[in-house]
Protein backbone atom coordinates (compact mmCIF):
# COMPACT_ATOMS: atom_id res chain seq x y z
CA UNK A 1 0.00 0.00 0.00
CA UNK A 2 0.86 3.58 -0.87
CA UNK A 3 -0.08 7.08 -0.64
CA UNK A 4 -1.66 8.08 -3.58
CA UNK A 5 -2.51 11.75 -5.22
CA UNK A 6 -3.63 14.55 -3.06
CA UNK A 7 -7.36 15.28 -3.17
CA UNK A 8 -8.03 18.18 -0.40
CA UNK A 9 -5.53 20.84 1.25
CA UNK A 10 -7.03 23.66 3.42
CA UNK A 11 -7.85 25.41 6.69
CA UNK A 12 -9.80 24.31 9.60
CA UNK A 13 -11.13 26.14 12.82
CA UNK A 14 -12.75 24.68 15.93
CA UNK A 15 -16.00 25.06 17.08
CA UNK A 16 -17.83 23.85 20.23
CA UNK A 17 -16.20 21.58 22.69
CA UNK A 18 -17.48 19.46 25.55
CA UNK A 19 -15.98 17.05 28.27
CA UNK A 20 -17.90 14.27 28.71
CA UNK A 21 -16.06 12.59 31.59
CA UNK A 22 -12.66 12.51 33.28
CA UNK A 23 -10.60 9.58 34.93
CA UNK A 24 -7.29 7.60 35.70
CA UNK A 25 -7.65 7.01 31.99
CA UNK A 26 -7.48 10.23 30.45
CA UNK A 27 -10.31 13.10 29.44
CA UNK A 28 -13.02 12.31 26.90
CA UNK A 29 -14.56 14.89 25.15
CA UNK A 30 -16.76 16.09 21.78
CA UNK A 31 -15.45 18.29 19.52
CA UNK A 32 -16.53 20.05 16.07
CA UNK A 33 -14.78 21.60 13.32
CA UNK A 34 -14.87 22.64 10.02
CA UNK A 35 -12.69 23.78 7.04
CA UNK A 36 -12.63 24.76 3.88
CA UNK A 37 -10.69 22.53 1.45
CA UNK A 38 -9.31 22.97 -2.01
CA UNK A 39 -9.57 20.19 -4.52
CA UNK A 40 -6.24 18.60 -6.36
CA UNK A 41 -6.03 15.70 -8.56
CA UNK A 42 -8.99 13.22 -8.65
CA UNK A 43 -10.71 16.18 -7.07
CA UNK A 44 -9.91 18.83 -8.77
CA UNK A 45 -12.68 21.63 -8.69
CA UNK A 46 -14.62 19.51 -5.91
CA UNK A 47 -13.78 22.62 -3.32
CA UNK A 48 -15.68 21.61 -0.54
CA UNK A 49 -16.56 22.84 3.03
CA UNK A 50 -16.16 20.00 6.00
CA UNK A 51 -18.25 19.77 9.42
CA UNK A 52 -16.82 17.43 11.54
CA UNK A 53 -18.09 16.15 15.40
CA UNK A 54 -15.50 13.85 17.17
CA UNK A 55 -14.73 11.97 20.36
CA UNK A 56 -11.63 11.75 21.67
CA UNK A 57 -9.54 10.17 24.67
CA UNK A 58 -6.90 11.68 25.60
CA UNK A 59 -4.22 10.33 27.97
CA UNK A 60 -2.41 12.12 30.59
CA UNK A 61 0.40 10.42 28.17
CA UNK A 62 1.00 8.44 25.22
CA UNK A 63 -1.22 8.84 22.09
CA UNK A 64 -4.95 10.25 22.27
CA UNK A 65 -7.56 8.75 19.76
CA UNK A 66 -10.46 9.99 17.89
CA UNK A 67 -13.26 8.99 15.95
CA UNK A 68 -14.77 11.52 13.42
CA UNK A 69 -18.26 11.56 11.77
CA UNK A 70 -19.11 14.22 9.85
CA UNK A 71 -20.06 15.84 5.92
CA UNK A 72 -18.37 17.58 2.80
CA UNK A 73 -20.77 19.85 0.77
CA UNK A 74 -19.54 20.58 -2.32
CA UNK A 75 -20.11 24.28 -3.56
CA UNK A 76 -22.41 23.18 -5.92
CA UNK A 77 -24.39 21.30 -3.56
CA UNK A 78 -23.13 17.75 -3.89
CA UNK A 79 -22.63 15.44 -0.08
CA UNK A 80 -20.54 13.21 0.78
CA UNK A 81 -20.72 11.64 4.55
CA UNK A 82 -17.30 11.00 6.39
CA UNK A 83 -16.44 8.35 8.93
CA UNK A 84 -13.14 7.99 10.32
CA UNK A 85 -10.39 6.99 13.03
CA UNK A 86 -7.62 9.62 14.23
CA UNK A 87 -4.10 9.46 16.40
CA UNK A 88 -2.11 12.06 18.10
CA UNK A 89 1.35 11.98 20.00
CA UNK A 90 1.02 13.95 22.97
CA UNK A 91 4.82 15.25 23.20
CA UNK A 92 5.02 18.51 25.13
CA UNK A 93 5.96 21.41 23.47
CA UNK A 94 6.07 20.04 20.35
CA UNK A 95 3.69 21.53 17.29
CA UNK A 96 0.33 19.22 17.62
CA UNK A 97 -0.02 17.16 14.58
CA UNK A 98 -2.73 14.38 14.04
CA UNK A 99 -3.10 11.53 11.55
CA UNK A 100 -6.00 9.57 10.45
CA UNK A 101 -8.01 7.43 8.58
CA UNK A 102 -11.31 7.84 7.07
CA UNK A 103 -13.57 6.35 4.08
CA UNK A 104 -16.79 8.38 2.43
CA UNK A 105 -20.16 7.48 1.22
CA UNK A 106 -22.11 9.72 -1.12
CA UNK A 107 -25.42 9.23 -3.26
CA UNK A 108 -23.46 11.98 -5.16
CA UNK A 109 -22.95 10.59 -8.99
CA UNK A 110 -20.08 13.62 -9.57
CA UNK A 111 -18.79 12.10 -6.44
CA UNK A 112 -19.59 8.64 -6.98
CA UNK A 113 -15.56 7.62 -6.29
CA UNK A 114 -15.37 8.59 -2.98
CA UNK A 115 -17.40 5.64 -2.09
CA UNK A 116 -14.11 3.05 -3.17
CA UNK A 117 -11.75 5.81 -1.33
CA UNK A 118 -9.69 5.50 1.96
CA UNK A 119 -8.23 8.65 2.96
CA UNK A 120 -5.35 9.28 4.69
CA UNK A 121 -5.92 12.15 6.69
CA UNK A 122 -2.90 14.93 8.51
CA UNK A 123 -3.81 17.67 10.64
CA UNK A 124 -1.03 20.18 11.86
CA UNK A 125 -2.31 22.54 14.49
CA UNK A 126 -1.51 26.29 13.88
CA UNK A 127 -1.78 26.75 18.12
CA UNK A 128 -1.59 24.33 20.90
CA UNK A 129 -5.22 24.37 21.32
CA UNK A 130 -6.26 23.40 18.00
CA UNK A 131 -8.19 26.60 17.51
CA UNK A 132 -6.72 26.57 13.70
CA UNK A 133 -5.01 23.64 12.19
CA UNK A 134 -3.85 22.78 8.43
CA UNK A 135 -5.70 19.86 7.04
CA UNK A 136 -4.47 17.54 4.08
CA UNK A 137 -6.24 14.72 2.34
CA UNK A 138 -4.53 12.10 0.59
CA UNK A 139 -5.62 8.90 -1.36
CA UNK A 140 -4.47 5.56 0.31
CA UNK A 141 -3.76 3.15 -2.59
Amino acid sequence: MAIGEKLWEGKGKSGASFIKSVGMEGVTSMYTWTAQMKGMGKAKGVDCNLNVTGMSMTPPKGIATSTDQGMLVTMTGDMGIIKGFDLMKMVPSAKPTSVGLWNFMTMSEKLGWLNDTIALVTFEAADPMWMEMNITIWEWK
